[in-house]
């Protein structure tokens, strides 16, 4: 077997905002998948204490404050919780699918930082986001994670859903690896490195059309992580 048609590790949060320095998990998923179908999924919710979710992210994903107090492990335990799972699969070597990885997994490593346990440093990621971007390039309409189901046609189990998204991604990437062969011929070592290479080189697009209209425009081009600065506790 290849390393696309064994076993895969898929990842997604949901969180209060966008700013993975500040903002924090609200919930997360983990599905284990073969072929691109889960056979083990797990779910968290996530309190982070003092912290409130603002209405604008309750309205995304549907969860309050009050029932993340209630019923939320400290978002602290799921990010480990999470991490855990992760290091299994980079020691099994199993890519870990993420959709938009520069966010989660960034997100990942600052919740982490607040309770000084490191992410697995050794893993290869596949981002089913940046995969269609590079093997598709010249395709018109909006790439999200539910526009990219509908055109691989993927049953989606409802967005901004940790679970739901998960299953949704490795679907997503296995039906573009399927459908790339240039991608089976690769080693799994090749597709992520090849990744990063894609990932500076459309955050170095981005970056110059920007620049046509404010010059000190800044696209960060890391993946699948942008290294921590100034986490907030």
């Amino acid at each position: 077997m290849s390393w696309w048609t064994d076993e895969w590790l898929a990842v997604d949060l949901e969180t209060t905002g966008l700013d993975p320095k500040a903002d924090r998990i609200v919930s997360a998923a983990t599905a284990w998948c073969e072929r691109g179908v889960p056979f083990e999924t797990r779910t968290w919710l996530a309190d982070a204490g003092r912290q409130e979710i603002p209405v604008e992210a309750t309205k995304i994903h549907g969860i309050t404050t009050r029932h993340a107090h209630r019923y939320g492990r400290p978002t602290g335990l799921v990010a480990h919780a999470v991490a855990g799972l992760m290091s299994v699969a980079a020691d099994d070597r199993a890519p870990v699918v993420v959709a938009n990885a520069p966010f989660d997994l960034t997100m990942l490593a600052c919740e982490l930082h607040r309770t000084s346990y490191r992410a697995p440093e050794v893993m290869r990621v596949l981002d089913p986001l940046l995969l269609d971007w590079r093997l598709d390039p010249f395709r018109e309409g909006r790439r999200r994670l539910e526009d990219l189901c509908r055109h691989y046609e993927v049953e989606h189990g409802g967005p901004h859903r940790a679970d739901a998204d998960a299953a949704a991604a490795a679907a997503v990437a296995y039906r573009i690896v399927g459908h790339f062969p240039q991608l089976q011929a690769m080693t799994l070592a090749e597709v992520h490195e090849a990744q990063v290479k894609w990932a500076a080189e459309r955050a170095a697009a981005r970056q110059a059309h920007k620049r046509r209209t404010d010059p000190a425009a800044v696209v960060d081009g890391h993946w699948p992580l942008i290294p921590r600065q100034g986490v907030t506790a």
